[in-house]
């Protein structure tokens, strides 16, 4: 049996065209029944520095998004970051829109907030040693570069570091301390630890790319490098001595002192610029150590006040003792700069040296006459040895006593001609030969630099001249040697 339809076609097109249009009559008056009848029609727009980023229906909502995200931030750049970011919401006349829920609204804005924080500075720690610096992300890495540079010198991590407050500078400012962990074992080993510079610490904003990753501070903090130091002249130093010893050639030590020549003789006491291979941050330790050895007594001398200081005798051969010894050792790097005995066991008793020795100032010679030209010295010449100094000079130059002392002959020579003798308090005696005049007589005492005769050309001579001698135990030596 065939069922009948109700409606026709015209009647469903005509309902359906209906229903838009009752729908659209709806919207059209939803905002006044609102009004009317209290309804909520809320719509937010969420700004973030002045941009739209989203939309909420809650306003309520967008402050603790906002500080959810920024406490987020916070936590994972370890502390405050200078990004001047401002979150914001406006109420807009919006019937429909999507809208974000709390938590992807706090999403959102911890994203775009981490895009931010990318360019923006951040809270770093500056670590001073005299003028080198590094930036470091956190006071723990401060930590970790401190120790990195003790490790080589505390094998059993006895010491630790510590970071305190610098009371002495403005707030944010930091120092640190070194100090044991516990108590310092008994016997030998190490003592004492510190930096030998001051470390210095700072909060500091910069931005990221300054930062130095930790490695890399280490790197630049333990790493030797050559730096320039004074260094003070020893007895025995000689250039090649002072290069040789440090590993560098003359010629580079001469390129730091310039002025300085190869054949400069060497004083002590001087001081010359070498090149010292240190790190940044040095170290000084204490390291107590015990051991036995061979050692030496004191030399004792005896006074002899007839005798000069030139004269001394030994009257008892030394003899090596032997003690077991502990001593702390100063440190700075590997390098030890100072020891200190604190306990001593004598084995067997050293043996002294002991030397008689004089107490007068010995005599002085000088020039016998003033100016003259250095002809001869003392030398072979002519097949045989001259065994004295000549001086050209015009007859009747005043020619003076070399040093103090008797006359022991003055008169004729042979080929010396008209020649003086003396002899002087220390047993040594000078002659002045050539002379064209004698002023002094046998057993005279004449003063140093007392006018004793005049130069002259007589003897075994070729022209005016003043021939001069020292001896020492009768024999001739070199006068050069022993002017002043």
């Amino acid at each position: 049996m065939q069922k009948k339809r109700l409606f026709g076609k015209n009647f469903k097109l005509k309902y359906a065209m209906s229903a838009v249009g009752c729908c659209l009559a709806l919207l059209c008056f939803v905002p006044i029944l609102g009004d009317t009848y209290g309804l909520e029609t809320t719509y937010c727009e969420v700004l973030l520095d002045g941009e739209v980023i989203g939309a909420v229906s809650d306003p309520s909502v967008v402050d603790q998004a906002f500080l959810d995200a920024r406490a987020q931030i916070a936590r994972e750049t370890n502390g405050l970051v200078l990004a001047n970011v401002a979150c914001d919401f406006q109420q807009v006349e919006k019937l429909v829109g999507s809208t974000l829920e709390s938590e992807g609204l706090r999403t959102l804005i911890y994203d775009l907030m981490k895009e931010k924080v990318k360019t923006a500075k951040q809270k770093y720690y500056l670590v001073k040693v005299n003028e080198f610096t590094v930036n470091l992300a956190s006071m723990e890495e401060v930590k970790e570069l401190l120790m990195a540079a003790l490790a080589p010198y505390d094998p059993d991590g006895m010491f630790d570091v510590e970071v305190v407050s610098d009371t002495s500078r403005e707030l944010n400012a930091f120092t640190v301390q070194v100090s044991p962990k516990g108590e310092i074992p008994e016997g030998d080993g190490l003592k004492a630890l510190d930096f030998l510079e001051k470390v210095e610490i700072a909060e500091a904003y910069i931005d990221a790319d300054q930062l130095t990753s930790l490695g890399e501070a280490i790197d630049a903090v333990t790493k030797e490098k050559e730096k320039n130091q004074t260094y003070e002249v020893q007895a025995g130093d000689t250039l090649s001595v002072i290069a040789n010893s440090r590993g560098y050639y003359v010629d580079e030590v001469l390129a730091l002192n310039p002025g300085l020549t190869r054949d400069a003789m060497l004083q002590i006491g001087d001081e010359i610029i070498i090149s010292v291979p240190e790190p940044e941050l040095s170290i000084s330790s204490t390291v107590q150590s015990t051991y036995e050895e061979d050692y030496f007594a004191e030399t004792q001398y005896i006074d002899n006040d007839s005798w000069y200081t030139t004269e001394r005798v030994v009257r008892q051969e030394p003899a090596a003792g032997h003690h077991e010894v502990t001593v702390l050792a100063a440190m700075k790097n590997q390098t030890e700069v100072g020891r200190e005995m604190i306990a001593e066991n004598v084995i067997t008793e050293p043996v002294p040296e002991i030397i008689e020795k004089g107490t007068k100032i010995p005599p002085t010679y000088i020039k016998p006459i003033t100016g003259g030209t250095l002809t001869s010295t003392f030398k072979w010449r002519w097949g045989r040895m001259h065994k004295g100094v000549d001086w050209a000079t015009p007859t009747g130059t005043s020619v003076r006593a070399s040093c103090g002392g008797t006359v022991v002959s003055a008169g004729w020579s042979s080929g010396y001609g008209y020649c003086i003798t003396l002899r002087h308090p220390d047993g040594r005696q000078t002659r002045y030969a050539h002379l064209s005049r004698i002023l002094v007589s046998a057993g005279q005492h004449v003063d140093q630099n007392e006018r004793i005769a005049l130069s002259g050309n007589t003897g075994r001579s070729t022209g005016p001249h003043l021939h001069f001698e020292i001896l020492i135990n009768g024999a001739q030596v070199n006068p050069l040697k022993y002017l002043d």
